[in-house]
């Protein structure tokens, strides 16, 4: 992958969005975890208040376009039996995140993270020990 095919990758808030949450994720997400996230930080909205329709259109968009250009750049891999997408090992993730760092909003942090919002949500719902 070139510099330039990896800013077109970049170009897309929900290609940011799913690539951020992957990096900071301590391994594979499942494509409703991921889905659910990306519509969070896409709408800016807490955990509590995004819809199902937001998570489900969030999901159509992530398989049906996103993961086939992720796909394609050898920067993702999909297990669709188990629902589950995580970065790849390869170098054209390490030139993508190079020039990520070029990115005046790498890490997108114009959308909130709600990823710690959610354990502390969680937590105190009683569904993490």
């Amino acid at each position: 992958m070139n510099r330039t095919d990896a800013f077109r990758v970049l170009a897309s808030a929900d290609r940011q969005l799913i690539l951020h949450e992957l990096v900071t994720a301590d391994g594979p997400l499942a494509v409703e975890t991921l889905s659910r996230h990306v519509a969070m930080r896409r709408h800016r909205l807490p955990p509590e208040t995004v819809s199902d329709e937001q998570i489900e259109r969030a999901q159509v968009r992530l398989v049906h376009q996103h993961f086939q250009i992720l796909l394609e750049r050898e920067l993702v891999t999909v297990d669709w039996d188990r629902n589950e997408v995580a970065l790849a090992d390869t170098p054209a993730l390490e030139t993508l995140l190079d020039a990520a760092t070029e990115l005046d909003q790498w890490p997108p942090d114009d959308m909130p993270n709600y990823s710690e919002h959610e354990s502390d949500h969680n937590r105190q719902a009683g569904l993490t020990d």
